[in-house]
């Protein structure tokens, strides 16, 4: 059915007609944590479309040092190297929480591709995702761990269903490329302002426009900018019972 595929906000847009052919060409997958989807400078056999996850756009140094370049979950895709029509990865993708969706093969994506209502789309959200990617480097090289944090949690709980996000200090540290002992200190910092709750491997959402306000100038805009180009996608300001 082609309503099984609508929990992709950037399929949901397509018409009927265009759904239905895709949906010919794509298979339905599990996606469970911590799986590679692509690496870097390797080429990528297919892309997807997440109807439930979260996945990470890592960039990688040779030296082994890492660093979160942007996140994507049902708002997008994965697979950005075929949007740009190289098929070659640039960079590794990692799911970060365990999810499921849509695969689509190299082949199929690029027919796709030649459809101009497809690739305008798809090229809508390449460019979200870079304003989300130099958000990040914003940050990174201004904020202080605790507002890049408190940005990080809101950009995942943007893409989670509920509350109760699946992270642990390990993911966090190794997405903001910092020490996981700084990351300890940092969540016990926010949660002793009531803003979210850390229990095993869990972080519960209490208080979002909280943590808005401390993630200050660093979240919002690239947000805002999909929302412009292509529709809503956030969750709203609410804190958990």
């Amino acid at each position: 059915m082609v309503e099984a595929i609508i929990p992709n906000l950037l399929l949901d847009g397509l018409p009927p007609d265009m759904l239905k052919e895709l949906r010919d060409g794509m298979h339905f997958v599990e996606l469970p944590r911590q799986q590679v989807l692509e690496r870097v400078g390797r080429p990528a056999p297919h892309a997807y479309f997440l109807v439930d996850g979260v996945a990470s756009l890592i960039a990688r140094e040779r030296n082994g040092l890492n660093i979160e370049a942007a996140l994507v979950g049902t708002e997008g895709m994965l697979g950005l190297s075929h949007v740009f029509g190289t098929g070659i990865s640039l960079s590794d993708t990692v799911m970060q929480s365990h999810g499921s969706g849509w695969r689509i093969g190299a082949e199929e994506f690029r027919r796709a591709m030649e459809k101009p209502v497809f690739r305008k789309r798809m090229l809508l959200f390449a460019d979200t995702v870079m304003a989300q990617s130099f958000a990040t480097t914003m940050a990174a090289s201004r904020g202080k761990l605790m507002v890049r944090l408190a940005r990080w949690l809101l950009l995942f709980h943007d893409r989670t269903r509920g509350d109760e996000l699946e992270l642990t200090h390990d993911t966090m540290a190794l997405m903001l490329g910092v020490r996981r002992a700084g990351v300890t200190v940092t969540i016990h910092e926010i949660e002793g302002q009531g803003l979210i709750r850390a229990h095993r491997g869990r972080v519960l959402i209490r208080d979002r426009a909280g943590l808005r306000q401390l993630a200050g100038e660093f979240y919002g805009q690239a947000e805002e900018r999909y929302e412009q180009l292509i529709g809503p996608f956030r969750q709203g300001d609410r804190a958990a019972d």
